[in-house]
């Protein structure tokens, strides 16, 4: 199963792509509009409609600018003209690019291998190229922090490994397996605060999470669960059996383990106005009866709806009126499915390995090489 979607993908999108490889959208989502590139580590050869235009070496940045459906190319010395699509490719053995993005301005971004920068809904489209395992440490970085202990970072580089190759033809249609973005995961460039996550990356390399079934599964996780996490279906009304919710002792010390929300009366009876529920006819009693639940109000509003639309940190409070307010005292910070990652930090901190931290988390899946 996991071959035929990444040999499938591999047809459909670049025959020539290594399996290993991974396209990877670089500021998705950002409008951009100008940037500059330039070389940090190895040479590169820049192509503009399959035609070499040169050769960069470090210390040499080049200025690529919108214009109309085209793309003007040009360093401090001279303009290249303009073209449809870019591909800067490296040639040594080990190549590190960096992109800044002038506008808008943002954050520039360090990465591996190659580039290409083409047009796409009147915005520039960076798609970086790269070897699956040259990815993982950056992600790994920018969602579970740069200060662990190295078993959580190999836990974590099996939870990005699996989510890339489960997700891997999300973003198909616009040519590209996964965005840099929290819409897949997060990936602000190559990791540079901890050499451990190289090092977790390598100890786990290939290593996914499969069903029963041998299929890649849904690696969800989050900061802090509040001491019990949500199951799949309660969260997303989805059966998954290997995301059950479970009591978790790990996450207790942490500052997010406990956070409290007042609400005006009056904005609560406005919300249960607008949803159709009358006023009044919320059974407080019940919600706070139980751990975790599926609604605030049953078929009318679900906890993950309440949440999102008073931006809650979780879905997992208790709630009481109280001079005219609605105080909610809630637990954790995230959706609270699969693993918290608060608490996997603390169990490798206490000595767990990173094999013993996923099956905490997720139940009745396999450790699997990735064909």
């Amino acid at each position: 199963m996991i071959s035929f979607v990444v040999s499938f993908f591999m047809f459909v999108i670049s025959g020539s792509l290594h399996a290993a490889d991974i396209r990877l959208g670089l500021f998705y989502g950002s409008n951009l509009q100008s940037l500059v590139f330039s070389v940090v580590e190895g040479e590169y050869i820049l192509s503009g409609d399959g035609r070499q235009i040169a050769v960069i070496r470090r210390s040499t940045m080049f200025h690529i600018d919108m214009s109309g459906a085209g793309l003007i190319v040009s360093d401090t010395f001279q303009s290249y003209g303009t073209y449809i699509k870019l591909e800067f490719k490296g040639i040594s053995s080990n190549n590190v690019f960096q992109v800044k993005p002038v506008f808008p301005a943002l954050p520039s971004k360090e990465s591996e291998d190659n580039l290409t920068i083409s047009t796409r809904e009147r915005s520039l489209q960076l798609i970086n190229i790269l070897d699956l395992e040259k990815y993982i440490p950056g992600t790994v970085e920018a969602e579970g922090g740069s200060n662990a202990e190295i078993e959580f970072y190999k836990a974590q580089a099996v939870i990005t490994r699996t989510f890339a190759v489960k997700n891997f033809t999300r973003h198909a249609t616009q040519g590209f397996n996964l965005c840099d973005a929290v819409h897949c995961q997060a990936f602000k460039g190559k990791s540079h605060m901890n050499r451990l996550i190289y090092e977790a990356v390598s100890q786990t390399v290939n290593k996914i999470m499969v069903d029963e079934a041998g299929n890649p599964i849904m690696t969800a996780y989050h900061a802090n669960c509040g001491g019990l996490t949500c199951s799949a279906y309660m969260a997303w009304n989805k059966d998954m059996p290997y995301l059950p919710s479970i009591r978790d002792p790990f996450c207790n010390g942490s500052s997010q383990r406990n956070w409290t929300k007042s609400i005006p009366l009056a904005d609560w009876n406005r919300y249960l106005a607008l949803k159709g529920v009358p006023i009044g006819s919320v059974n407080l009693r019940a919600i706070n009866g139980q751990n975790r639940q599926k609604f605030l109000v049953p078929e009318k509003i679900s906890m993950t709806m309440f949440r999102e639309d008073f931006k809650l940190k979780s879905s997992y409070f208790t709630i009481e009126e109280l001079n005219n307010t609605m105080i909610l005292q809630g637990h954790g910070y995230g959706h609270g499915v699969g693993l918290c990652q608060e608490g996997a930090i603390e169990m490798a901190r206490v000595g767990y390995g990173y094999i013993d931290i996923l099956m905490f988390y997720f139940h009745g899946v396999t450790l699997v090489n990735r064909q």
